[in-house]
């Protein structure tokens, strides 16, 4: 077996040949093959508009400098500066949900394909749950609850699963595990649970070559 492993990037700067908006710790950008097919070079405004129950945000961009809700667009550093990107550190602190996938470190993850939507005359981005309600105690988990969450032993994601998130926690075989932190995206529709949880496990295998240390001792690579 060779010695030699492949470096894996993490810092985004492979260049993109596909629109996207990156959600930044300060700001939402607008790389430079979105400007293109949004016809945005023109523009001066965004309004921002907020979806939380499925995880979306809606950008409808304009040059109107009356409309006091809407953002300045500014000039974006990457793609010799053809991209745009909006200043809106208050709105993403503000949205937990948006602030959760602000703080991915991988920033690949943090990357979202627009979509227009004529019925709403918006482009919309649908970012993905990142476990943005954090709590100590099952006690601060309400008992209706549904999700997936994740489970974290200090900087350690121990656990990954979805389902009914209190009851889950309060299961008789998890009542020697080593927890410290729960962490949950509120869904409630299975299916998107199902998904969610598939797509946090498969990252968690790419970045460490294994599955969180309680998902493996249950012995099922989906078990929820």
């Amino acid at each position: 077996m060779s010695p030699w492993k492949k470096h894996k990037r993490k810092d985004g700067q492979t260049p993109a040949r596909t629109p996207f908006v990156s959600i930044r710790r300060q700001a939402i950008a607008f790389n430079a093959q979105f400007v293109v097919q949004a016809d945005l070079a023109d523009m001066t405004r965004v309004s921002i508009f907020f979806d939380p129950s499925r995880f979306r945000i809606g950008f409808k961009f304009h040059s109107d400098s009356t409309d006091a809700d809407s953002y300045a667009l500014g000039r974006d550093g990457g793609g010799r500066g053809r991209g745009r990107s909006v200043q809106a550190a208050a709105v993403i602190n503000k949205h937990s949900w948006i602030d959760a996938v602000a703080k991915i470190k991988d920033l690949r993850l943090r990357r979202f394909k627009p979509e227009w939507h004529s019925a709403d005359s918006m482009w919309i981005v649908s970012l993905c749950p990142a476990f943005e309600v954090r709590v100590s105690h099952k006690s601060d988990i309400p008992s209706n609850v549904k999700g997936i969450y994740r489970y974290r032993r200090g900087d350690e994601i121990v656990y990954i699963g979805r389902g009914a998130i209190r009851s889950r926690l309060r299961a008789p075989e998890r009542s020697d595990w080593d927890i410290e932190i729960i962490e949950y995206s509120p869904l409630q529709n299975e299916a998107e649970q199902e998904r969610w949880e598939s797509f946090w496990l498969d990252k968690f295998v790419q970045q460490h070559g294994k599955l969180p240390l309680y998902n493996r001792i249950g012995g099922k690579k989906r078990d929820s």
